[in-house]
């Protein structure tokens, strides 16, 4: 969120933490007047992490492949979590 200045709305603090929460206070997904926090069935927590490697994800196979060698030691932690997001968890038991 922004910095809060004098001239800033104060109620914005008592929003959550929601990646779709503009800096008015207002949705970037739904139309409607005020955030409903938590409780709205879009709310998404922010988190770089996940955001990042959904991005990494997204990329052709020659650009992930040369972050991976470039960054981790040609592992592709992003792809892993994918996986496990997914249901595949045989990488996991050895199997």
């Amino acid at each position: 969120m922004a910095t809060l200045t004098r001239y800033s709305n104060i109620e914005l603090l008592n929003l959550p933490d929601c990646r779709d929460l503009r800096e008015n206070g207002k949705c970037a997904l739904l139309n409607v007047p005020a955030c409903t926090g938590e409780g709205c069935p879009y709310y998404r927590e922010r988190n770089s992490v996940d955001c990042s490697w959904q991005r990494l994800c997204s990329l052709n196979e020659k650009t992930q492949e040369h972050i991976a060698q470039k960054y981790y030691g040609g592992a592709r932690p992003w792809a892993q979590e994918e996986r496990l997001r997914k249901g595949d968890v045989s990488h996991v038991s050895g199997g």
